[in-house]
C-alpha cells in the first residue's frame, strides 16, 4: 500500500515534467532525453488520418519515473503502468501532446490521443510510452504536402528519432507520396539562434531543433 502511495504521488510529479515543464527559455537545455519512433497512418480512403507515437525515455528519467513503484520478477504491474500512461496523456492535452501537424503552413487541428500505453524493458532498464494522436479532419495530401514535427516547446525534453526505422507508414498510403526528415544540425542552431529565443517564454524554443517529417503525395490522375 505505501510503496503504491509514493508511485502515485511520483505519477504525479512525472506528469507535471513532461506537461509543465519551465516556462523560461534563458536556461533552457535538455533534461529529459527522448527516443522517439512515429507513425503515419492512413485510412482507408488514403488520407493521412493519425499519428502513432513511440518514446523511449533515458534510463534516469525512467529510473526517477518509477521510483517507489512496487516491482516483482515478472517487471512492473500492468495496472500501474496503464495509469501512468493515463496521467501523463492527461496532462499533455493541453500541449497537443507536443504534436505539432501542418498543411500549406497551416496548423492542423488533432483530437484526444488514444491507445495510451507505457511499457518497462528489464534489458535496458528504459520506461516507453506509446499513444496514438487523431487528425480531427483527415488530410488529403495529393492537394499539399503535410509536416509534423514533435517537440517540447522549453527544450527542456529533447526528442530525437531513432536510426532504425524512425517513421513508418501503414494502412492505404497512396501510391507515389514521399517521406522525408529533415534534421537541424543542433550546434548550428545554438550559434543562430535569436537572443529573443532565450529571453521570450513564447519563442518555442524546442521548434528550432525539432526534425520535420514531410509527407507529399502526387496529384490523382
Amino acid at each position: 500500500m505505501r510503496g503504491n502511495r509514493l508511485w502515485s504521488i511520483r505519477a504525479a510529479l512525472v506528469a507535471l515534467v513532461l506537461a509543465l515543464t519551465p516556462v523560461s527559455p534563458a536556461a533552457a537545455h535538455p533534461h529529459v532525453w527522448i527516443d522517439m519512433q512515429t507513425e503515419l497512418q492512413f485510412d482507408a480512403e488514403g488520407r493521412l488520418a493519425s499519428i502513432g507515437i513511440l518514446w523511449i525515455f533515458d534510463e534516469f528519467y525512467s529510473a526517477f519515473a518509477l521510483e517507489g513503484a512496487e516491482k516483482t520478477a515478472d517487471g512492473y504491474d500492468e495496472e500501474l503502468l496503464a495509469g501512468l500512461a493515463a496521467i501523463n496523456l492527461e496532462n499533455l492535452a493541453e500541449w497537443d501532446y507536443f504534436t505539432e501537424v501542418t498543411t500549406s503552413g497551416q496548423p492542423v487541428a488533432l483530437g484526444a490521443a488514444r491507445d495510451g500505453k507505457s511499457t518497462w524493458d528489464e534489458a535496458s532498464g528504459r520506461l516507453s510510452l506509446s499513444f496514438t494522436v487523431p487528425l480531427e479532419t483527415p488530410l488529403q495530401l495529393e492537394s499539399a504536402p503535410a509536416e509534423l514535427r514533435i517537440f517540447d516547446p522549453t527544450y527542456y525534453i529533447s526528442i530525437d528519432y531513432l536510426k532504425d526505422n524512425p517513421v513508418r507508414q501503414t494502412g492505404a498510403m497512396p501510391a507515389g507520396c514521399t517521406v522525408e526528415r529533415r534534421t537541424p544540425d543542433v550546434e548550428n542552431v545554438w550559434l543562430s539562434l535569436p537572443e529573443s529565443a532565450f529571453t521570450d517564454p513564447s519563442s518555442q524554443l524546442g521548434a528550432h531543433f525539432a526534425t520535420i517529417v514531410r509527407v507529399a503525395c502526387p496529384p490523382a490522375p
